[in-house]
């Protein structure tokens, strides 16, 4: 249970000496999302381990990106029909900016412009499509100059001096601006968990251990 604010009401103003202070609102409308686990498994062998020790090191690290990966895409973009959760593109009253023919860092900037005029918060991030972040990176002036910096650097995974953030999580074709230091909080009752048993199907017999990652 959490709760959202829906209703701003802003009413600070210059007031006269012994005047009558002007009272601001805030509506709270209380929200429930449910706790949801992301979990994957990995079966390999006895021997696997017994001969490359490194190797569950290995595997522990490869099944944290597995569930870091869920994880943003569940964040980014969950129907919210159990067991998913609601993504950020999915809630309801988001404002949306359609791109139309202005390019896009100009409907980056709209949006942007949007999050301050709708919110009176301060947009601190963009969310890309790694494909799309490739057509903003990849613009050049009339004379063929790389606008976001030349192609021997790195270049700043900046637009409109906020950060980027670039995951194949993010459909194509559409961008997230938001104020996520501001405006959003995720919550966790327990971190990433990893578990090893033979106890699965006939693995005892066969040498095999069940690796299992959930959180």
């Amino acid at each position: 249970v959490y709760m959202e604010e829906t209703t701003t009401t802003n009413a600070a103003a210059p007031t006269a000496e012994g005047g009558v202070k002007p009272e601001s609102a805030l509506a709270f409308t209380e929200r429930t999302s449910n706790v949801r686990k992301i979990a994957t498994t990995l079966p390999v062998t006895d021997e696997l381990f017994q001969d490359a020790p490194a190797m569950r090191d290995y595997i522990n690290a490869r099944l944290e990106t597995f569930m870091l990966l869920a994880e943003e895409d569940q964040l980014i973009d969950g129907s919210g029909v159990s067991p998913e959760l609601t993504g950020m593109l999915n809630h309801a009253g988001i404002q949306t900016q359609a791109q139309g023919t202005d390019p896009i860092p100009d409907a980056i900037f709209r949006a942007i412009t949007k999050v301050q005029v709708g919110s009176f918060l301060e947009a601190d991030g963009v969310i890309f499509n790694p494909l799309d972040w490739q057509e903003v990176r990849l613009l050049r002036t009339t004379d063929g100059i790389y606008i976001w910096g030349s192609p021997a650097e790195a270049g700043p995974a900046r637009i409109w001096g906020l950060p980027v953030v670039a995951t194949t999580a993010m459909p194509e074709n559409t961008v997230i601006v938001a104020a996520f230091g501001t405006a959003m909080q995720i919550f966790r009752r327990s971190g990433i968990e990893f578990a090893v048993s033979s106890e699965h199907a006939d693995f005892f017999i066969r040498n095999q251990l069940m690796n299992r990652a959930e959180e």
